[in-house]
């Protein structure tokens, strides 16, 4: 199965900055259960918007996350908002490519982290 957490790019400077965006539709799977009656998009999928949004940034290669560090949460995203994934690299280190990541809906912030991915090793 192939998961898409993102369903358009609006900016791409490849190898260093990337705009992309997900709409958030009631039917998704994960609205199900997280939270019956209240549904919110769980942090994870956020953290996997980054990580495809960093691998379209950097092209060519397998990208894995590497590490997450400071992720804080502002707001909920709830079903039928438009998330909004800003992601600048900020340093290359060790093997590892460094991002500041800011989700947005209707400009007001949901969730800010730096984070890190790599390529896989086979």
């Amino acid at each position: 199965m192939a998961f898409v957490f993102i369903d358009r790019v609006l900016e791409c400077e490849p190898g260093a900055r990337i705009v992309a965006v997900k709409g958030l539709a009631m039917n998704e799977e994960f609205f199900l259960d997280h939270f019956p009656g209240m549904p919110v998009l769980p942090g994870a999928m956020v953290l996997e918007g980054f990580v495809q949004a960093a691998r379209h940034c950097l092209g060519e290669g397998k990208w894995v996350l590497a590490a997450v560090e400071q992720m804080r949460f502002n707001r909920l995203a709830t079903p039928g908002e438009i998330l909004h994934l800003e992601a600048e690299v900020t340093k290359e280190e060790d093997g590892e490519t460094w991002f500041t990541g800011r989700a947005k809906v209707d400009g007001e912030g949901v969730c800010r982290l730096k984070f890190a991915v790599r390529v896989a090793s086979d």
